[in-house]
């Protein structure tokens, strides 16, 4: 672990809870490893009170999970976990597209053109940018989920909020991985800006269909069979 020192101006809980969370994320705590409330406690110089909060918080989110015997471990996805999850944002991040494009304000879908632009900027050197990378990807989805002014569908992406972050780390692989959902990403935003909300749906939900495609092909050999199992079986029903 990296070394960590509490900010006094801060809650403590607050510090904890979001160093752990990108701990997780961004993988200094690998998916399955155990995790310790009283080894965090000495890691962060704290009780073991504010690491609780935080383990509590986090495994309602889906980060941590505990077993039947109070073991706490770091989420570790299976297949059907990562189908369910691009599942819900296909459905409900292609309805955010086409509310946004219909009912965003210009100053609205400007931020969104903006983050679009920064990405661009970074796209020169993708390995020493790809945590700002991937910051900038979730800002993208999120302003156009938070702009579809739909109070229902951004709790329920919210729900999942941490564990899209978590994959998008897991599959900002291969080669000009930055660009191509740059290109995508571009479209979309094109298609916002046109007011055209149909082929904004259209085309988020082929970006996240991609997207699928591409974890499958870059973590696992068996995840790409059984997606390909998967999809055959869709196009039999």
């Amino acid at each position: 672990m990296t070394k960590f020192s509490i900010e006094k101006s801060k809650p403590y809980y607050d510090q904890v809870y979001y160093k752990i969370r990108e701990m997780i994320i961004f993988m200094e705590l690998k998916p399955g490893e155990r995790v310790y409330e009283a080894k965090l406690a000495r890691f962060f110089h704290t009780s073991r009170s504010p690491v609780r909060e935080a383990v509590k918080a986090l495994c309602k989110e889906g980060l941590l999970v505990i077993d039947d015997k109070s073991r706490i471990f770091v989420y570790n996805p299976t297949f059907d976990d990562i189908i369910q999850i691009y599942q819900c944002r296909t459905a409900l991040e292609s309805l955010a597209a086409k509310l946004t494009a219909h009912i965003a304000t210009d100053s609205q879908i400007s931020k969104i053109g903006e983050v679009i632009r920064q990405t661009e900027q970074l796209l020169t050197d993708e390995e020493e940018n790809r945590e700002q990378l991937i910051r900038l990807n979730t800002a993208f989805h999120q302003l156009i989920i938070k702009y579809s002014n739909n109070n229902l569908l951004n709790k329920q992406l919210e729900s999942i909020n941490s564990l899209s972050f978590f994959f998008r780390v897991l599959n900002f692989k291969g080669d000009h991985r930055g660009r191509e959902l740059f290109m995508e990403h571009q479209q979309i935003y094109q298609y916002i800006k046109q007011r055209n909300g149909e082929l904004a749906a259209r085309a988020m939900m082929k970006h996240i269909e991609n997207d699928l495609v591409h974890f499958c092909e870059m973590n696992s050999e068996t995840y790409q069979t059984v997606f390909k199992e998967a999809k055959d079986r869709e196009k039999r029903t």
